[in-house]
């Protein structure tokens, strides 16, 4: 009888307390500061990046394109530039005064939330679910 009322309490909590379901809106490529959508989360998969490397260090592949500079090799998260990715920190990296580690991807945003990227980012491949209730 305990195990039939436990199991009772947990459906009945379950869908007291259900956020909803996501169902797959669209995959995007943004490339200028957006913000993701009421009613909608963004699954970010991957960054594209301008730069590349060299015998003697990153080269830019496109415009002002700072491989020295966090921010520029960073998306922007709510306004926080945040390393995304996996690795190590490059060597031309080791003469700057901070130390970061990356945010594994993929990175959750909700509703509100404001997604851009530094200037050696090309792209940023995310996919977009609405919140079905």
């Amino acid at each position: 009888m305990r195990t039939i009322l436990c199991f009772v309490y947990i459906i009945i909590f379950g869908f007291l307390y259900a956020q909803g379901n996501l169902q797959f809106n669209q995959v995007k490529l943004v490339s200028t500061q957006e913000t993701v959508p009421a009613g909608k989360v963004w699954k970010v998969e991957s960054v594209i990046y301008n730069i590349a490397p060299t015998a003697t260090g990153y080269q830019s592949g496109a415009g002002s394109c700072s491989s020295n500079s966090y921010e520029s090799t960073a998306i922007e998260v709510a306004g926080v530039p945040t390393k995304v990715g996996q690795g190590t920190q490059p060597a031309s990296y080791s003469n700057l005064v901070y130390t970061h580690s990356y945010t594994i991807l993929p990175l959750w945003l909700p509703a509100g939330t404001n997604l851009s990227g530094g200037t050696c980012l090309n792209k940023i491949s995310v996919i977009e679910f609405n919140i079905i209730p």
